[in-house]
């Protein structure tokens, strides 16, 4: 849980608000998979009746692999996020005086990642057929070995030269 107290801040009067400063370790949101610290800063709104505004700005990084060559990969993340969390009711994330905002926190980087990660946008891959890695030089594979399914698409495309 990454717990934020708003105990003073909700016997403050409406519009009142504070700032706050989060870090969070890779090991307390195992899920997200995070390369290092990530900082969480926010602000907290009272709106009375209607509950707490918290907008929020994290920063760190995320650790992935490379959809081409599965090398290693340190994904920057930048993300704000805002919600309205309310006093009462069973959607609330305020228990005893504490707002959980592990979701919002989650929500906000997940939206962030990529849908693919590169190592570097001129990523060569790796070889399917011996799974060299492609970003230190040729492999030595050749395509002389071709589906007989796709054999006319070759003669009809001719020779061609290796790019590998």
């Amino acid at each position: 849980m990454l717990g934020v107290v708003v105990g003073a801040l909700r016997r403050h009067e409406v519009g009142a608000h504070e700032e706050f400063e989060l870090r969070v370790a890779p090991q307390d949101l195992p899920e997200l998979g995070l390369a290092d610290d990530l900082r969480v800063h926010g602000r907290l709104t009272n709106l009375g009746e209607e509950g707490i505004h918290a907008a929020i700005d994290v920063e760190g990084a995320i650790a992935r692999e490379c959809a081409r060559c599965l090398a290693p990969v340190r994904v920057p993340v930048r993300a704000t996020s805002e919600e309205t969390f309310g006093a009462s009711g069973p959607w609330t994330s305020i228990v005893e005086d504490t707002l959980d905002l592990e979701p919002m926190v989650n929500e906000a980087v997940l939206l962030e990642e990529p849908l693919r990660a590169l190592c570097r946008p001129d990523c060569a891959g790796i070889c399917p057929t011996c799974g060299k890695d492609l970003n230190e030089g040729p492999c030595g594979c050749t395509d002389d070995e071709v589906d007989p399914r796709l054999e006319p698409l070759k003669k009809l495309l001719g020779p061609r030269e290796e790019k590998r």
